[in-house]
């Protein structure tokens, strides 16, 4: 008995445990904030400096995960032999990236930003490396990672239907007011002012976009059309609608209608991940068919919202969408400033304020883009760097599909994640400039490019 406790307290399971109570956790904005910073009375968020509860997390698993892993592999370690491979030439090209963020703290106006900016794209990558080669199998990763999300779910839609949030620092809550400015809302003159559903999150546009990861990752994985399965997508769908994302709620129509093309043409149906003989066929095209319908509900009974939303047709909305747009030549005109190194990590709203300091408080946000957001901080040069990251990685990940052939990710399923991933990053920055987007591009591209079955 106490042999088989200790076994059960193995280094390898208490790995697994953190890894999943991190994924359950993620969506919980517990932070202590050690710096911050004001403009005419007003708090800039760009310019904080703080550590979410989840970090202490996650850095305690990276080091049980080097531990885990030396002793696993130690032997294959000790006995390095230098090779050029896809695998290790990824490899390379991810720290090279990593380091070259943390050097442009060198020549960064704000260091500190550019620091905690370093650290984040660092403990991304970390991320995907111990989800990729860590020992929590991917459907217990998914797991964990849904059932975390039912919670944040449940309260988006009761924050949209009661249109009223509240505050609680412990679990990083804020208080939510729809009169107040700032506020995420739908206004128009017929609907008045309407709040968006944020859930546990800064913006609703990252609790959109976390949604998104999450139905991704089911959907990839999920086989069988149960009760529980169409339950959870009902919850996460309908607090996906709540938040009025026009990034988000796109993607998701894309996403769904090449998904459900997908599985609609294929004759015999074609599996972005095959499905052993034991789980009877793939179930997720009649899961698809069953949404439909309760989409199209939810867009009759809220149409003037979505109608508003949409169409853009209130000052509102017009507003917004011309924000949007003025930040891309304000993205262009800073470039300028610095086109080969950038203007540093996390740096771009400090830069921005450098141009036009005369702007209220709340003007001074990242342009909308996270391409353009790499180039004008890290430059040219970062840019190149990333791009050598991203070719080696499909060069990799295509090598994986071919070797093992039937189990994983099929390159047409690699194709419209790669797209879905890239309309998030074209359409908003949350995913690079906030802790919690940075991790959800760990999470996603760790597990996928995982064997479903290992």
């Amino acid at each position: 008995m106490f042999r088989l406790k200790l076994d059960k307290l193995s280094l390898e399971n208490v790995l697994k445990f953190f890894i999943a109570a991190f994924l359950f956790l993620l969506p919980w904005q517990t932070v202590y904030i050690f710096r911050e910073v004001f403009l005419a009375g007003t708090k800039i968020e760009y310019w904080t400096l703080n550590f979410y509860g989840t970090e202490i997390l996650l850095w305690l698993i990276v080091i049980l995960f080097m531990v885990w892993y030396w002793k696993k592999f130690r032997s294959q370690i000790l006995d390095f032999r230098f090779h050029v491979t896809k695998d290790r030439v990824f490899v390379f090209s991810a720290l090279l990236f990593t380091f070259y963020f943390l050097l442009s703290t060198l020549w960064s106006a704000d260091k500190s930003l550019a620091l905690q900016q370093s650290v984040r794209v660092m403990e991304a990558m970390l991320l995907f490396f111990i989800l990729f080669l860590g020992p929590l199998k991917v459907k217990e990763a998914i797991k964990y990672l849904l059932l975390g999300s039912l919670v944040p779910a449940v309260s988006g839609i009761g924050q949209f239907l009661l249109q009223a949030t509240f505050a609680f620092k412990w679990l990083g809550l804020a208080k939510h007011v729809s009169s107040e400015p700032g506020t995420s809302v739908i206004v128009g003159e017929s609907i008045g002012r309407w709040l968006r559903a944020y859930g546990p999150f800064a913006h609703p546009n990252i609790f959109g976009g976390y949604i998104i990861i999450v139905l991704i990752l089911a959907s990839v994985h999920l086989k069988r059309f149960k009760i529980v399965a169409v339950t959870n997508y009902l919850l996460l769908i309908t607090a996906l609608f709540f938040t009025f994302s026009r990034s988000a709620l796109m993607v998701f129509l894309i996403g769904f209608f090449i998904l459900l093309l997908f599985y609609l043409l294929s004759k015999p149906p074609q599996h972005f991940v095959s499905a052993p003989p034991s789980e009877g066929g793939d179930k997720r095209g009649y899961l698809f068919l069953f949404l439909i319908p309760y989409s199209l509900f939810l867009i009759i009974l809220f149409f003037p919202l979505v109608q508003t939303r949409v169409l853009g047709n209130s000052s509102h909305e017009v507003a917004s969408v011309t924000e949007r747009v003025s930040g891309y030549g304000e993205a262009l005109q800073i470039f300028k400033t610095s086109p080969w190194f950038g203007v540093g990590a996390g740096n771009y709203t400090l830069a921005s304020y450098n141009l036009n300091p005369d702007l209220e408080a709340w003007q001074y946000q990242p342009v909308h883009n996270v391409g353009l957001l790499l180039l004008v901080e890290l430059g040219t040069v970062g840019v190149l760097l990333l791009l050598f990251v991203f070719f080696n990685f499909i060069r990799f990940f295509v090598g994986v599909i071919k070797s093992k052939g039937v189990g994983v990710l099929s390159l047409g399923g690699l194709g419209l994640l790669l797209t879905v991933y890239c309309l998030l990053l074209l359409f908003d920055h949350y995913l690079y400039t906030s802790y919690v987007g940075l991790a959800l591009s760990g999470i996603y591209w760790g597990i996928l490019s995982r064997d479903p079955h290992s």
